[in-house]
């Protein structure tokens, strides 16, 4: 495989734990789990690309290297970088924002005098695309005013009208996405 190659598979390894589940959301597939499942392993997937991405510019150097002193045109060169050039900032974005994940910090939300405000314990999130499926998958049912998850955390703090859902409901639907919360923690 040539640079462009691993550059390209360096860019979708750093983005499969990520955009994978938001892709299942966006088509309606996300109380599948898979994102759960993904994001126990996100940090080898970011690893893994950052390998690939590396040797994806060796390659690249070696080979502008040998055509410069063999006095030959290196092709697909210009193409050849671009994509390294796109594939090391994606990789760069994935990590990045893994980091930031981690780095922020967690807040309550505003609640109006007839909502309630719970933290519930949510056990698999890794990233911040485990809090979107969590946030995506409460804010669908009746009466969620607000959702925060936190990943850093391990915790999603709803605030919610009781008159129209309860903390079951809560629950299940966050257990549907494939992460583990429970009202017994509470």
């Amino acid at each position: 495989m040539k640079a462009k190659g691993f550059g390209i598979l360096s860019a979708l390894t750093a983005s499969v734990c990520c955009l994978g589940p938001l892709l299942l959301i966006v088509v309606g597939l996300g109380s599948l789990g898979l994102g759960a499942v993904l994001g126990r392993y996100h940090w080898y997937f970011i690893l893994g690309a950052v390998f690939l991405l590396s040797f994806a510019w060796r390659n690249y150097f070696k080979e502008k290297r040998s055509c410069e002193s063999a006095r030959c045109e290196m092709e697909g060169k210009k193409m050849t970088r671009n994509v390294l050039i796109l594939a090391s900032a994606i990789v760069l974005t994935f990590a990045s924002l893994n980091f930031y994940t981690y780095a922020r910090g967690s807040h309550g939300l505003p609640i109006s005098e007839a909502d309630v405000q719970i933290s519930i314990p949510v056990e698999g999130m890794t990233c911040f695309t485990c809090e979107i499926a969590v946030q995506s998958a409460v804010k669908k049912l009746p009466g969620i005013h607000q959702i925060k998850a936190s990943a850093k955390d391990k915790i999603a703090i709803v605030s919610y009208d009781p008159q129209k859902t309860n903390l079951d409901q809560i629950v299940t639907a966050i257990n549907q996405t494939g992460y583990k919360a429970e009202k017994s923690k509470l």
